[in-house]
């Protein structure tokens, strides 16, 4: 069984692709809803938020979690990894999105980690949507300049478009902040080429990042890009594999009435949303 985790319900995106990836796959889905969004929170309570999360999933059978939040990712994986993981549950992993979406970007494995001057990339100027924290980390800068220094990333914080998304804030407040953030960056820099959605939540509304990024800009699909770096890693781990009946199962930590995005993705699968402490 399988875990991904998010702050909140925009790990959705990542969840459903992995469910047409591996239609024969079990998982189970939380979003930490109680403490959501990350962007705005320490690393300390991102850190301890995202090791009570996989705990969970952990504890309810998962022996392999996504980290399907890109804060969560940037500023906990490698702390859980180095310093817990193997003392709480050995013989599991936790995996991040942010490797795989490194590795799509620049065309270089993540094992590489010296500079690759010969690499030809397809986007050179590629824009960063993310949260604050996500951005403030600079994981994607310094990860990305080790392995391609001739891509440039030109980030972007998009404070309160979460909470938007989250709270069912409708379609034109959340167009525009949309709009806005897009159009700030570009006032800067009118050479980008592609852009990345460093945050799970943000495919949840990707028309509206298209309409405004036009059609000169393609916009990389990180749910996708995971499904295809997990199906790698499963082929080189089939310990992490075995196949069950296709069950998914979805939790939230906060109040199952205030969770309009997982409640509606649960009607759409007929899925029972459970809420766990």
């Amino acid at each position: 069984m399988i875990g991904v985790f998010d702050s909140g319900s925009g790990g959705l995106t990542v969840l459903e692709a992995l469910q047409k990836q591996f239609p024969n796959q079990d998982f189970i889905y939380l979003g930490d809803h109680a403490n959501a969004p990350y962007g705005h929170r320490s690393n300390e309570q991102i850190v301890e938020f995202t090791k009570a999360g996989v705990d969970t999933l952990m504890q309810n059978g998962c022996k392999l979690v996504i980290l399907a939040c890109n804060t969560a990712a940037a500023v906990a994986l490698r702390t859980l990894q180095q310093n817990w993981l193997e003392h709480a549950h050995p013989g599991k992993r936790i995996l991040g999105v942010l490797v795989p979406m490194v590795e799509a970007i620049t065309g270089v494995p993540w094992s590489k980690t010296s500079a690759h001057l010969e690499n030809h990339p397809p986007h050179k100027n590629i824009a960063v949507f993310a949260t604050r924290k996500t951005i403030e980390s600079k994981a994607y800068d310094q990860e990305v300049r080790k392995r391609a220094p001739g891509i440039t990333l030109f980030s972007k914080a998009c404070p309160g478009l979460v909470d938007a998304i989250e709270g069912g804030a409708g379609d034109l407040p959340v167009k525009g902040l949309i709009s806005g953030y897009v159009q700030e960056l570009l006032a800067k820099h009118n050479n980008i080429d592609a852009a990345l959605l460093g945050c799970t939540h943000f495919p949840l509304v990707k028309s509206y990042f298209e309409e405004a990024l036009g059609k000169n800009i393609k916009l990389l699909s990180q749910p996708t890009v995971v499904a295809e770096a997990l199906q790698s890693y499963l082929q080189a781990h089939p310990e992490f594999a075995a196949s069950g009946d296709g069950i998914t199962k979805i939790m939230t930590t906060g109040n199952v009435a205030s969770t309009t995005a997982l409640d509606a993705y649960c009607t759409r699968h007929s899925i029972k949303l459970l809420t766990v402490d």
